[in-house]
């Protein structure tokens, strides 16, 4: 192959078109070669000469080095520019203008800072004038460029100092609005300015100063402490928008809670019914779907379920007045009296006429007159051992101031019999005593001791004395 090549050189391309005697003939097909013209052949020689008249005409260009250096400049001049861009464009990429965060939300410098990647650091200061985490100052200056990934320091306020101690005013003298002022001021954030109405002070007027903690005083106040000034927004005035319900044979506590929902002054009266239930309303002093407004009153009447009226009761007797009122309990009671005669009614614990309820004691107590007392001979039929039950229950309990003494006497009687009485079978006053002799028992029959009086008077060798037996 390379044989075969090297005919095409300058000199031998035009004989390629003859094969060599020597060259062995090939198998292949030859391609058909065009001719050249005849004149070729007798070309061929000026040919050559043309070319060395060419030769000899090339000229030497003195600017040559002086346009490669150019290009060189060119080129380098283009790689720093292209070098300055790249880190232009990666500095720009790398960093980021510092925005102005004075006075702004410490939130909106985070955010700022989350965005381009960079580690926020705080430190926090009190401060009158600045809201608590609103941004002091920060470490770069605003309109520099700083790097992402790198550190913030923001001093940010706390707020006022919450132990400091305040000077507070006389609120009672300030208006509203200064009293906000002042607060506004000395930041006196817990302080609360609180509007309420108010039946007798006019629109704005001062009401109360009010400290939450006890132990706070005007004088160790600090700022942390609540506290709350009341001003008043005068007297409120309501719409009459608010229908009355027929409450009419309603339980009370519907009532109630109608008013309660409403803010209705309801005022409650009662009365006894012996139609009405207990605790249902008997009437009302407005009536069905009239129209109120809030706070204002409104009066009902409860039922207290029936009523017992209470009789005369001198128009019954002793023995009748326990049965004058049916589910009232009277109580009916002679008494001993000075100057009434038997059966006539002394008093009654209850006024005639007055209407008993549920809620009341259903006792009443009523005294009849047993007129005066009567004291009978008790002599032979009484003991000793029975006297104290007879004048309590024949007199002093009912109402005689009556008691007795006795004496210890010789006798024929029995022992302890009533053998003798100072007063026997009279009217007494309602306060007497009466004197009673008791017999010792001692004696044999009257007959056999004559001188039973003598005995008396001068003794058997028993010292016998007057013995007090009741007062």
């Amino acid at each position: 192959m390379s044989d075969f090549l090297s005919n095409f050189n300058s000199n031998n391309y035009h004989k390629t078109d003859k094969p060599s005697s020597d060259e062995p003939t090939s198998s292949l097909p030859k391609e058909p070669v065009e001719e050249e013209p005849e004149q070729a052949s007798a070309s061929e020689e000026p040919k050559s000469e043309s070319r060395r008249q060419k030769t000899e005409m090339t000229e030497i260009d003195d600017t040559y080095q002086a346009k490669q250096k150019k290009k060189k400049r060119r080129i380098v001049i283009g790689m720093i520019v292209a070098a300055i861009v790249g880190i232009m464009v990666y500095y720009r990429i790398s960093h980021v203008k510092m925005p102005n965060f004075a006075d702004k939300p410490l939130s909106e410098a985070r955010v700022w800072a989350t965005e381009n990647k960079i580690q926020v650091e705080t430190k926090q200061e009190f401060s009158l004038k600045k809201e608590a985490n609103t941004i002091l100052s920060q470490s770069q200056k605003a309109g520099s460029q700083v790097k992402k990934g790198g550190n913030l320091q923001l001093t940010t306020s706390k707020g006022p100092d919450p132990d400091q101690k305040l000077k507070l005013p006389d609120f009672s003298t300030l208006s509203k609005q200064q009293a906000e002022n002042w607060i506004k001021e000395h930041q006196a954030t817990n302080i609360s300015l609180i509007e309420e109405y108010s039946d007798t002070a006019e629109k704005g007027k001062y009401l109360n100063f009010e400290i939450a903690n006890p132990e706070v005083t005007n004088q160790n106040y600090r700022r942390k402490d609540a506290a709350k000034v009341f001003y008043s927004k005068g007297k409120e005035t309501y719409k009459k928008n608010i229908a009355v319900p027929d409450f009419i044979r309603k339980t009370r506590g519907e009532v109630e809670s109608w008013a309660k929902t409403n803010e209705i002054n309801v005022t409650y009266e009662e009365a006894t019914s012996n139609d009405v239930p207990a605790d249902s309303i008997i009437s009302q002093n407005l009536s069905k779907d009239e129209k109120i407004a809030k706070k204002d009153a409104m009066t009902v009447v409860v039922s207290l379920g029936k009523g017992f009226t209470i009789p005369n009761f001198a128009d019954y007797s002793l023995e009748d007045a326990a049965n004058a009122v049916e589910g009232v309990q009277v109580q009916a009671k002679g008494i001993y009296t000075n100057d009434l005669p038997y059966g006539q009614l002394v008093s009654q614990s209850v006024a005639a006429g007055t209407v008993l309820n549920a809620k009341n004691d259903l006792r009443v107590q009523v005294l009849y007159s047993l007129g005066q007392p009567y004291l009978k001979d008790l002599r032979g039929t009484t003991v000793e051992g029975d006297l104290q039950k007879y004048f309590y229950n024949e007199f002093q309990s009912k109402g005689a101031n009556i008691h007795y003494v006795i004496r210890h006497v010789d006798s024929d009687q029995p022992k302890g019999t009533v053998v003798g009485m100072s007063t026997r079978n009279v009217y007494l006053p309602l306060d007497y005593t009466v004197s009673l002799d008791i017999s010792l028992g001692n004696l044999g029959s009257a007959d056999s001791i004559p001188n039973s009086n003598n005995q008396q008077q001068g003794g058997s060798g028993e010292s016998q004395g007057d013995t007090q037996g009741q007062e």
